[in-house]
């Protein structure tokens, strides 16, 4: 219930409980036929084949009313139900003269009546067809009775039934006005977490983002030799402030569409080229289209993160080269970037570094997908990231892989 919206709790909670009802009065139609059975097995003159059929009609008509569920096909189940269990009744007070069990089968056949629940979802309404199936089972069987001239029979588990219904209807109408008096107080709460995480997720891709951009440029800046700026460097700072100064990578970062045709290849490969204008010879191998299949959100963290760790091997590795591939194996697309620098012990890595924790590992983690790292001192380095087709990707934005997506 708490997990139902407010205004469908009532009708939901309704409809679920009829269709209960509903299993409990074929399984009472089941219980009365197997009992005339046994009996039959234990009295062999006794002729029950007439009781049985009577049922068979009751059954269908459930089935009629469990597929339209209107006050029209409930009628018709409370009117073919009655005579039903009028001939039933008929049959049972001729073949079976133990008035205990001729009570508890005229029980068994009057239940599925008081289950018809109706064609309403409403909490009273099941309850008035409850009652009004009772009272037309009753006025069946007690002609019946009459006709025969039996004795009459209290039907203990009919009146039960009924008590039971009545009841169940009662508490879950009164769970359902408690549960929209707390309904909202937890969709707030729901929203305030959501917001809470959508809000670290902002905060964290922008910390990253700074990183990838900022750090890395006064970085180039402070290895350049004295005199102007290089042209390219002047030209992707000034990129890269227009970004972080705009929108478009919180607007962009949260569309869950695919890219366009050609978009993840011709990003790819800008990012492989501003590297290499930097001066680090990268080796591709492997399909960069299957970045394609990821849908943009994906997408733009991959290359984000590929493009910083290009840039921990520019500024960390001590080489000058590096490869890239990228790989498809139908399930999800994963990229590794290797290089035959110095290497690294990941574990003694300072926890205010946030290249390869925040621009690489918690990115990719935050489209669904798994880092994993494989590098010791004078070893040279392997990252490998993989993120799953279609993964759930949340509602994190992530910045738009454009020219800007490395830097």
């Amino acid at each position: 219930m708490l997990g139902i919206p407010t205004h469908l709790a009532p009708r939901v909670n309704a409809w679920s409980t009829v269709r209960a009802f509903h299993a409990a009065a074929i399984g009472s139609l089941a219980a009365a036929a197997i009992t005339l059975v046994l009996y039959r097995l234990a009295e062999p003159d006794v002729r029950v084949v007439g009781a049985v059929l009577a049922l068979v009609p009751m059954l269908g008509m459930i089935a009629v009313h469990v597929q339209f569920g209107t006050w029209r096909s409930a009628v018709a189940f409370l009117v073919v139900g009655g005579v039903c269990a009028w001939w039933f009744a008929v049959v049972v007070q001729r073949e079976v003269p133990a008035g205990w069990v001729a009570s508890y089968l005229l029980s068994l056949s009057i239940i599925p009546l008081v289950l018809v629940g109706g064609a309403g979802a409403v909490a009273g309404r099941v309850a008035l067809w409850s009652i009004a199936g009772f009272l037309v089972g009753r006025f069946a069987t007690s002609i019946a009775i009459a006709q025969e001239g039996g004795p009459s029979h209290p039907l203990v588990l009919a009146w039960v039934t009924l008590g039971f219904v009545i009841a169940l209807v009662l508490i879950t109408s009164r769970n359902t006005t408690r549960s929209e008096r707390v309904q909202p107080e937890l969709l707030r709460s729901a929203r305030e977490e959501h917001v809470s995480a959508y809000r670290a997720g902002v905060e964290a891709e922008a910390a990253a983002i700074l990183h990838d951009t900022v750090l890395n440029h006064l970085g180039a800046i402070a290895l350049a030799p004295d005199g102007p700026m290089d042209a390219q460097l002047a030209r992707t700072v000034e990129a890269d402030v227009a970004m972080l100064t705009g929108k478009e990578w919180l607007d962009r970062g949260s569309n869950p569409s695919r890219p366009e045709p050609g978009a993840a290849v011709r990003a790819f490969e800008q990012m492989i080229d501003d590297h290499r204008s930097l001066g680090l010879d990268v080796a591709v191998t492997g399909d960069p289209a299957v970045l394609a299949r990821l849908d943009q959100a994906a997408m733009t963290a991959m290359l984000r993160a590929v493009g910083q760790c290009l840039a921990n091997v520019r500024k960390h590795a001590g080489t000058d080269a590096a490869e890239v591939s990228v790989f498809d194996d139908g399930v999800a697309c994963t990229v590794m970037v290797v290089d035959d620098g110095r290497g690294f012990d990941e574990s003694t890595t300072s926890p205010d570094r946030m290249g390869l924790r925040g621009s690489v590992r918690e990115r990719i983690g935050r489209v669904g997908g798994d880092v994993q790292v494989w590098s010791s001192p004078g070893s040279g380095t392997s990252v490998m990231m993989s993120v799953p087709y279609g993964a759930v990707t949340g509602s994190t934005p992530v910045p738009n892989a454009g020219s800007e997506v490395t830097r």
